[in-house]
């Protein structure tokens, strides 16, 4: 129990006297709900996308059209947001027949508009920016403008969907803090309706938020515990149950207005779970974009000013001991949340320095020092030059100037400055007020539209649908069909049944109980009729590790159909195989970075490796992010080639020999062209980490590999040429 604070008794409030002062109190609280409405309400949705720039489609055609490896260039899609909506829309189950970071409300994140879930996203983000007001006129009563005003034009200039939706469980625990320590409400006296009111709302908006993004269920599950110990010491037990239901209440009550079964609940949870436990280790990525020496600087800044922020709330005098102390762990739990968030993938260091700013700035609310100023100043000047570095405009222009991946290999780095020099005016100008500008225009212009002309979004949804159908054409199958390994947009624009796999982009299935369920999708009774196959990984991943443990599976109960020179089209046989046939070849325990020398033996070789973190490492990946895993495969001919791997992925499987790197040598693979099987024999492997040698990682792994055996597929002479499988003109119209 916590002990009294220093509190005053005061009058019971009204509506006005909970507004900040020394503004208009009607103007200032119009200010901040239009703001956390432009922010958080997607008036103007997003519309379909693919996500992929015209310079980066031509050097994936060019690449293509060489016959090169188009590997390299391979990056994360955003077809991931249409399907999440095609999966609400299609009353898909998530957690069952859907498991990915996203739930049922994830369009509330994406803001992209889909005409079957255009309500849930406007009824979910509305619910969400009525209480992050009241959250933020509550923690300004008795405060000057300035902060609140701060804060709002930070948010509208900057936005980062993350970080606006993890610092709200953020802004609840400083409202109970502020509840508890200076005297709002009489403990003992009754909540009136609109204070109740006010809870009601709030307290199921935090219902909502696992329901947005799965791994914001945590740092929920934090500020619960938070808010509910101080609500246990400010109001009376009876009238606090009602309290710690809201959230789970509103939480159910969401699932089923989605459409989701009550049932299906905790296997959502335990996706959750699982998720969450293998994202380090199989998401993280290098320092491409900046510089190493740059990049850990960012690390070094981060820690040093989230430190500066912890010494600070636990020296603040005003709060008690009880509330300073927990207050400062939960905000240093928030910091590891957000730096997570922003260097795991390194491409999203902005969303932690975005959180950062925010934290200080809601403490402000509480109290402002010179420490907290000084933070705050060094967090909002590496927001806006991070903001410069990806802006998206320059970013085009740097690419189709210098080509893609120019900069990230640091290739003509002096040009490339000089470049970006000579636009430095305009480009800061569209990430400050041209971007505050934009958040409110495109919020008036949204509700414009849909007030004016109930067809518009609708019409610009279905033109967004034809301009992805239109780069790539699927034919009408007969049946269901599933698309690997990412890429979902093209399928799900064409006039076919999507039947996808639970984790539906390859490379999410990244723990062994995830990528098994994949698998298992491929051997039921409901296994997709037709397959489209494009092997394309993120992060240089090893191409046979995503969904590895699948091939085997498609090698099964699929037979190769054509190949397009984008795609490999499959068909389902009429009898699937429940489990593949190998034969075991070898068996043993090496040293990491040793090479391994691979039995010389014909067919399809199935590696199942496992190479675990030791306890210094799993530390490490709890506060940090892990070295990589890297595999170096010497082929037959001569050639070696080095791949990132991640170690939970090696675990089930995968295809080592022959070495597959392209759509085209997977064409080869299922058509079971023996000539390629040869050429891209892999004789031996070595693996080892990045850094740290056996420190992080064990020092040896164990290898098995096994020759995978299918006799249906015929095996063909090798006519097809050193390129293996060539490309047809185009699918046929297959009914």
């Amino acid at each position: 129990m916590l002990p009294p604070a220093n509190k005053q008794p005061v009058d019971h409030l009204s509506l006005r006297s909970h507004l900040p002062a020394k503004l208009p109190p009607y103007l200032l609280t119009t200010f901040v709900v239009i703001t956390c409405f432009a922010i958080f309400v997607p008036l103007n949705p997003d519309m379909p996308d693919k996500g992929i720039d015209q310079p980066w489609i031509s050097s994936i055609n060019e690449a293509r059209s060489k016959s090169e490896s188009s590997e390299r260039l391979a990056r994360i899609d955003q077809s991931w947001v249409l399907a999440m909506n095609e999966a609400v829309a299609r009353h898909l189950r998530f957690g069952k027949q859907i498991v990915f970071t996203f739930g049922p409300y994830a369009s509330i994140y994406t803001q992209s508009f889909h005409p079957a879930t255009d309500r849930l996203m406007m009824f979910g983000s509305t619910l969400l920016a009525f209480s992050y007001a009241i959250a933020l006129l509550y923690l300004a009563r008795g405060r000057g403008p300035y902060i609140l005003l701060a804060l709002m034009l930070f948010l509208a200039t900057f936005p980062s969907r993350d970080m606006l939706l993890l610092s709200y469980p953020l802004l609840l625990v400083l409202c109970a803090v502020k509840f508890a320590n200076f005297g709002d409400l009489r403990k003992s006296g009754n909540l009136g309706w609109l204070h109740t009111l006010a809870l009601v709302v709030t307290f199921s908006a935090l219902g909502l938020l696992p329901l947005i993004k799965v791994s914001l269920l945590f740092p929920l599950a934090l500020s619960l515990t938070v808010v509910y110990s101080f609500i246990l010491y400010c109001f009376p037990f009876k009238q606090t149950i009602p309290l710690l239901l809201i959230p789970f209440l509103a939480a159910i009550g969401f699932w089923i207005i989605a459409g989701q079964s009550v049932s299906d609940l905790p296997a959502f949870l335990h996706g959750t779970l699982l998720l969450t436990s293998g994202y380090t280790d199989a998401m993280s990525s290098p320092w491409v974009a900046w510089p190493g020496v740059i990049g850990f600087g960012f690390v070094f800044t981060y820690v040093t000013i989230s430190a500066i922020v912890f010494f600070s709330v636990v020296r603040f005098n005003r709060l008690t001991f009880w509330s300073k102390w927990p207050l400062g762990f939960f905000c240093a739990a928030f910091l590891l949340i957000g730096f997570k968030h922003g260097f795991v993938r390194t491409d999203h260091v902005f969303i932690a320095f975005n959180l950062l700013v925010i934290i200080i700035l809601a403490i402000g609310f509480l109290y402002t020092n010179r420490y907290l100023v000084a933070s705050l100043s060094v967090a909002v000047a590496l927001v806006v030059g991070i903001s410069f570095r990806q802006e998206p405009i320059l970013t085009k222009e740097v690419k189709e100037t210098f080509g893609v991946g120019t900069a990230t290999q640091g290739k003509r780095r002096g040009e490339i400055l000089t470049f970006i020099s000579k636009r430095a005016l305009g480009t800061f100008s569209r990430i400050t007020y041209q971007s505050t500008y934009h958040t409110y225009a495109s919020a008036w212009e949204g509700l414009r539209l849909r007030l004016a002309n109930g067809n518009a979004l609708r019409n610009r949804f279905q033109g967004a649908i034809a301009n992805i159908r239109s780069e790539y054409t699927v034919p009408v199958l007969k049946g269901s069909a599933d698309i690997y390994t990412y890429e979902q947009a093209v399928l799900l624009t064409s006039k076919n049944a999507w039947d996808p796999r639970p984790i539906f982009q390859s490379y999410s299935a990244y723990i062994p109980a995830l990528a098994e369920l994949n698998e298992q999708h491929l051997r039921g009774a409901n296994a997709p009729d037709w397959i489209l196959f494009d092997l394309m990984t993120i992060d240089d991943r090893l191409p046979s590790i995503e969904d590895g443990v699948s091939w085997p599976a498609l090698l099964d109960n699929y037979t190769f159909v054509s190949f397009d020179g984008q795609f490999v089209l499959m068909c389902r046989k009429q009898v699937l195989q429940a489990r593949s046939s190998y034969q075991l070849i070898d068996q043993g325990t090496y040293r990491t970075s040793s090479t391994v020398v691979l039995p010389d033996t014909h067919g399809p070789l199935f590696a199942e490796v496992n190479l675990k973190p030791t306890l210094a490492g799993k530390l490490w990946m709890i506060l940090f992010k892990p070295p990589q895993l890297n595999i170096t495969v010497n082929m037959g001919n001569g050639v070696s080639r080095s791949h990132r791997v991640i170690s939970n992925m090696m675990t089930t499987g995968f295809i080592v020999s022959p070495l597959v790197s392209d759509t085209a040598e997977f064409a080869s693979l299922v058509a079971g062209d023996r000539r390629f099987e040869e050429k891209n024999r892999v004789e031996s492997i070595s693996i080892a980490p990045s850094y740290g040698g056996a420190l992080l990682w064990s020092g040896t792994f164990a290898l098995t590999v096994k020759r995978y055996q299918d006799q249906t597929i015929p095996k063909s002479t090798g006519e097809a040429g050193a390129a293996g499988i060539m490309p047809t003109p185009a699918f046929r119209q297959l009914h």
